[in-house]
């Protein structure tokens, strides 16, 4: 008997369409491939993903959020403003003694 082979893209198709159906059975048909080849595909998909090495924060995300947390602020000293004009405005015009 001929041993067969399988393209490495096949085997990251076949596992990733078994996720997204329900009936493996019926995607190993339509593969022409056994079911039990499709769940040790699947083992193997597992074990060899890793976690993949955190990438470098772009220059361009420490820019968003330095500009958001100087907006926080902003808006903050805004806010204090607002109330102190409240406050004074409540005089109806009469000056304060300080």
């Amino acid at each position: 008997m001929k041993k067969r082979y399988y393209s490495p893209k096949l085997k990251e198709q076949a596992v990733r369409l078994s996720y997204q159906r329900e009936d493996i059975k019926e995607l190993a048909d339509e593969l022409g491939i056994e079911v039990q080849r499709i769940y040790k595909w699947r083992k193997a998909a597992k074990t060899t993903t890793s976690p993949k090495p955190e990438k470098p924060i772009p220059d361009d995300t420490l820019e968003l959020k330095q500009l958001r947390k100087a907006l926080k602020e902003k808006e903050l000293e805004l806010e204090i403003l607002k109330k102190a004009v409240h406050i004074f405005s409540k005089n109806d015009g009469r000056s304060m003694n300080l």
